[in-house]
């Protein structure tokens, strides 16, 4: 199963990330809604749940290094499929 971001590319759909700075979880969540708020210039919300090996780790450290404080990170985990193993560890790694 691939990931929202490639539904982005198919689409034509501009990185939300790397193009505005926006908190997007495609990379790390399950493709099957054909990337519906990134072509509206909005990060997805992880509707479809975590990937399988998703490296949440490593997205948060990236969203961090481009200025996302903590508790932001905490939340954008906690939305949408927020008890999901993958999600829910990586909120608690941003509990103060």
């Amino acid at each position: 199963p691939e990931s929202v971001c490639m539904e982005c590319k198919r689409r034509g759909n501009v990185c939300v990330m790397i193009a505005h700075g926006t908190a997007c979880l495609g990379p790390v969540t399950h493709a099957g809604c054909g990337a519906i708020c990134p072509a509206y210039h909005r990060g997805c919300y992880g509707c479809y749940g975590p990937k399988e090996n998703s490296n949440s780790a490593s997205l948060s450290n990236w969203l961090k290094q481009a200025g996302m404080k903590s508790e932001d990170l905490k939340r954008i985990y906690r939305t949408f499929n927020a008890n999901a193993t993958a999600f829910r560890e990586e909120s608690k790694r941003h509990d103060s």
